[in-house]
């Protein structure tokens, strides 16, 4: 089939190869313009543009999908489908009608839950046993259209979203590819989303990382996995040899107990070499793996060792 593909992080990337590799026609990329990202501040491509070069795609990086040149362009290559994942903008009525098969979205969640831009990480932090990846028709409404396509994945307990994203993306590249082979075939069909089985998935920021120690442990250790690797679930030692709050990042953790313990939230209970255990609301957490703001990733018992952390000191929300 003849396609337009339009993402822009590394998720969308393992679809865009998977439909190279398929020898479908993909006639476009298009994906966000170059961000400056870095301490340098460095103009940087995105992942499926990157990738896109190395197999000698054509790339197209409009500031706004929707723009008249951009629509005329879509429609001057006559896409069989346009295959969308996260590109990070909405495409208008106008643009969702040029293709001959509509345009097709790789959803990370099982639609019609989790819709919006956080699938991965909201399933994680609301502690899902499983999830999936969903195709669908896209509509003027984000993540509401018609279901061509549905797969569910079992959820490992102690995944990060960065784990999870990598299986979904595998997930979504095959399902992908049989949606596509039905639609040629003239097999598929569309199915309508339940909607009172909705929910959100609104986008994070890295303000929401902080790490909510008065919750359960699994919740504790839920939203840790939910933040890693971004926006990352960070804390702060309220004591130590630096004299100074320390903006920490924690990177792996697991639940010690899941309940007990009437320490406060966030004090830290005992270190040993497997790590620190950390007082939650309700039960404790293991902490086994740390990043110092401005420092390298490191286990949680050097950082103890290093940085004077002793029991009975807490981690807080405060700065």
């Amino acid at each position: 089939m003849r396609i337009v593909f339009a993402g822009t992080p590394e998720f969308s990337v393992v679809t865009l190869r998977a439909l190279l590799d398929a020898e479908h026609d993909v006639a476009l990329v298009i994906t966000q313009p170059d961000r400056r990202a870095g301490r340098g501040r460095k103009l940087k491509a995105s992942a499926a543009k990157t990738a896109a070069v190395e197999r000698q795609v054509p790339v197209f990086q409009p500031p706004g999908v929707n723009a008249p040149e951009a629509v005329a362009l879509v429609r001057h290559l006559e896409p069989d489908v346009m295959v969308v994942q996260a590109f990070g903008q909405k495409l208008s009525s106008e643009m969702l009608s040029v293709p001959e098969f509509g345009c097709c979205n790789v959803h990370a969640s099982l639609l019609p839950a989790y819709r919006g831009a956080a699938p991965v990480n909201w399933a994680l932090i609301n502690g899902e046993e499983r999830t999936g990846v969903t195709i669908i028709r896209m509509s003027e409404r984000i993540d509401a259209g018609g279901i061509l396509g549905q797969q569910v994945v079992e959820v490992a307990p102690d995944w990060t979203a960065g784990e999870l994203a990598r299986v979904l993306a595998e997930v979504g590249a095959r399902l992908m590819l049989h949606v596509l082979h039905q639609l040629e075939r003239g097999t598929a069909h569309a199915l309508e989303q339940d909607p009172s089985k909705v929910s959100q998935a609104p986008r994070l920021t890295k303000r929401d990382g902080l790490i909510p120690w008065r919750k359960r442990a699994r919740d504790v250790h839920n939203h840790i996995r939910g933040m890693t690797p971004w926006p990352g679930a960070f804390t702060f030692p309220t004591e130590g040899r630096t004299g100074r709050a320390l903006r920490l990042l924690v990177l792996e953790s697991w639940v010690a107990r899941e309940t007990g313990t009437e320490d406060e939230p966030g004090t830290v209970l005992s270190i040993d070499e497997t790590g620190l255990v950390v007082a939650c609301g309700e039960g404790s957490v293991r902490i086994a793996q740390v990043k110092p703001a401005g420092g390298r990733a490191m286990s949680a018992a050097a950082f103890a060792h290093g940085r004077g952390v002793a029991c009975g000191m807490r981690f807080t929300d405060h700065e």
